[in-house]
C-alpha cells in the first residue's frame, strides 16, 4: 500500500493538535449569534489583486503580516488565529483588530478554504445573485469547481447570508477522508433531529473526526452562525490533519493510494500499463482523469471526487466501486465498464 506523501511547503507546523470537545465548546457556546453587518462583506479578504479588492477598507500589508490583534487577547481561539494568519489563509483588519467573534457569510466562508487549501480550478457558474463583478464571483467559481457548494434549488448561492454550523458540515465534508472514521456521529446529540436530512450525513463524518463537534449540554446547534474564530479553528485543523496533495499523477500499477485530499485533478498515466490502479479513502478535489490508455482497472473505495474522465475513446477500462463512492460527473465512453459492487455508490 502507498500513502500518498504530503507535500505542502507552506505549513511549516507539523503538530497535530488533540481535539477536546470540551475544553472549547463551552467557550463557542458563550459566543453569542449576531446580525450579520453591513461591513462584513470582506471580512477574511487576503488577496492583493485589485479585482478582488471590496467595498470594504482593504487590508494592509501591515496589518497582513501581524500575528497578534488587539482584540484576541484572552479569547480562546487566540492561538488557532495567529497560526492561521501565520500560515497566510486569513488576516485581520487594517485597524489592528480580527474581529473573531464576527459571523462569516457564505462568499467569505468560500474564499477562506480556498486561500486554505490553494483551489485553482474555476467552475462556470449560472447563480442568479452571483454577479461577475462582485468581489467573491471567482472565489464561488473555485468552492464549486472543488466540490464545497452547489447552491440552493431556485438556482441561488446567497452569498452574503451567514453560513450555518451545518452547511459548514457538509463543505468540510467534502474536503476531508473519512474513510478511517468510525463513531456514531451526532447522532446522540439531543437536537439532532432539528439538522436537516441533507446535512446530516456530513455532521456525523466532520463529528466523528473532531472538526466540528458539539456543546457540552449534549446539542449541535444546526443553524447557529459561524463565527470567524469557529471558521478558522476548523480550517487550521483540516490542514493540520488532512493529507494534503497539490494535484497528483499515479504512474505504477497494482498499488493502493490511499489516504489524501488532492487538490486539483488525480491523474492516472499510461505508465500503469495494464495493471491495475486501487484508490481507498481518497478525496479529489477536481478530476479523476484516465490517460492510461492499456489499463485494465481502477478500483474505488471511500473515494470522492467531482469527475471521472476517460481520454481514450478506445480504452474499455472497468471502473469498479466498492463501499463509499461518491462521483459527480461522468466522461466516459461507451466501453468503459462501471462496475457497482458496494454500498453506497453514487457515479
Amino acid at each position: 500500500m502507498k500513502e500518498i506523501i504530503k507535500k505542502i511547503s507552506v505549513i511549516g507546523l507539523c503538530i497535530t493538535l488533540s481535539v477536546n470537545s470540551v475544553a472549547y465548546a463551552g467557550v463557542l457556546d458563550a459566543i453569542t449569534e449576531q446580525e450579520t453587518s453591513e461591513e462584513t462583506s470582506e471580512a477574511v479578504d487576503v488577496t492583493s489583486d485589485s479585482e478582488e479588492v471590496t467595498e470594504t477598507k482593504s487590508v494592509t500589508s501591515e496589518t497582513k503580516s501581524q500575528t497578534s490583534f488587539s482584540d484576541i487577547e484572552g479569547h480562546w481561539a487566540k492561538n488557532w488565529i495567529e497560526n492561521a494568519v501565520k500560515l497566510g489563509f486569513v488576516s485581520g483588519y487594517e485597524d489592528g483588530t480580527f474581529k473573531p467573534d464576527r459571523t462569516i457569510t457564505r462568499a467569505e466562508f468560500s474564499k477562506l478554504i480556498n486561500n486554505a487549501l490553494h483551489t485553482e480550478k474555476k467552475a462556470d457558474l449560472s447563480f442568479s445573485d452571483v454577479n461577475n463583478k462582485e468581489w467573491f464571483y471567482a472565489e464561488i467559481q473555485k468552492s464549486v469547481a472543488s466540490g464545497f457548494f452547489s447552491g440552493y434549488e431556485n438556482n441561488t448561492f446567497r452569498p452574503n447570508n451567514p453560513i450555518k454550523r451545518e452547511e459548514v458540515a457538509k463543505v468540510v465534508s467534502s474536503a476531508i477522508t473519512t474513510g478511517e472514521a468510525d463513531g456514531e456521529g451526532a447522532t446522540m446529540l439531543s437536537d439532532y433531529s432539528t439538522i436537516q436530512e441533507w446535512a446530516k450525513s456530513s455532521v456525523n463524518s466532520v463529528y466523528n473526526k473532531g472538526y466540528i463537534l458539539g456543546y457540552p449540554e449534549g446539542v449541535y446547534r444546526p443553524a447557529k452562525a459561524l463565527t470567524r474564530a469557529e471558521a478558522v479553528k476548523i480550517i487550521y485543523e483540516i490542514i493540520e490533519n488532512e493529507n494534503i496533495e497539490r494535484g497528483f499523477s499515479i504512474t505504477n500499477y497494482d498499488e493502493t493510494y490511499s489516504s489524501a485530499v488532492v487538490v486539483g485533478d488525480l491523474n492516472i498515466l499510461d505508465s500503469v500499463g495494464k495493471g491495475n490502479v486501487y484508490l481507498k479513502n481518497v478525496v479529489v478535489l477536481g478530476d479523476i482523469v484516465i490517460s492510461a490508455s492499456k489499463i485494465n482497472s481502477v478500483q474505488l473505495t471511500d473515494v470522492k471526487a467531482r469527475n471521472i474522465i476517460v481520454v481514450d475513446e478506445n480504452n474499455p477500462v472497468k471502473i469498479v466501486c466498492n463501499d463509499n463512492v461518491s462521483i459527480t460527473g461522468t466522461k466516459l465512453p461507451s466501453v468503459v465498464i462501471v462496475q457497482r459492487l458496494g454500498n453506497n455508490v453514487s457515479i
